[in-house]
């Protein structure tokens, strides 16, 4: 089953790039592509893609307007953030609006295709140039009289610092050699324990809890 994608991005060259790699995956399906986030939020959700690819930079209403709004109008659809922006601001307002992951427009083509994949799969995804944001950010807001393990298994806590540090799915698994697979149910059941939905929410309880 193939993985569909929209794009919303107002540079023709960029745009053209990300649609000629996206064609040539064999698991993924471009289903339609934006220049302007008003047209995105028009057609977007009678396409019903499962992720939308989202440029920061969009005349008139900005990417991070396009992800909020996508957000409220279709739950279900995953927004990938695409920008040559690594600063902590459109970091942190990317996910607040809701953002599945937050790729820098600099990052390997095959990158791209594993960012994909892994917030399909109802995981998060950060270029590492920035991922380390957010742990700086919510290790300073941790207590440290606070300590709270939540019952995760030693594996579980190898899983969470290698999102803190920024691996995918497949980097992960490579460290601790086990499959993706695997990694994505340890994954989903660290979600469950920490009672969170995504990594970065993860991480923050992760880090102010004590567990990393």
């Amino acid at each position: 089953m193939f993985v569909t994608i929209a794009i919303v991005e107002d540079d023709e060259h960029t745009l053209n790039n990300m649609s000629k790699l996206l064609n040539g995956a064999e698991t993924l399906e471009l289903v339609g592509s934006f220049i302007t986030g008003e047209e995105a939020l028009d057609k977007i959700p009678s396409i019903n893609p499962d992720v939308v690819i989202v440029d920061i930079g969009l005349p008139f209403i900005s990417g991070l307007e396009v992800v909020k709004e996508l957000k409220r109008i279709k739950p279900s659809i995953n927004t990938l953030v695409h920008t040559v922006c690594e600063d902590r601001k459109n970091l942190f307002t990317a996910l607040k609006a809701g953002a599945s992951g937050y790729l820098l427009k600099d990052s390997r083509p095959g990158e791209m295709i594993q960012a994909i994949e892994e917030v399909h799969n109802g995981c998060s995804f950060m270029s590492p140039k920035v991922a380390k944001y957010v742990t700086e950010y919510f290790y300073k807001m941790r207590p440290d009289e606070y300590s709270e393990d939540f019952s995760l298994t030693e594996r579980e806590k190898e899983i969470i610092r290698g999102v803190a540090d920024g691996l995918t799915d497949k980097k992960l698994a490579d460290r601790l050699f086990i499959s993706p697979h695997t990694v994505r149910s340890h994954i989903r059941k660290i979600y469950e324990k920490l009672h969170v939905h995504s990594g970065p929410e993860a991480v923050s309880k992760a880090i102010r809890t004590g567990i990393l």
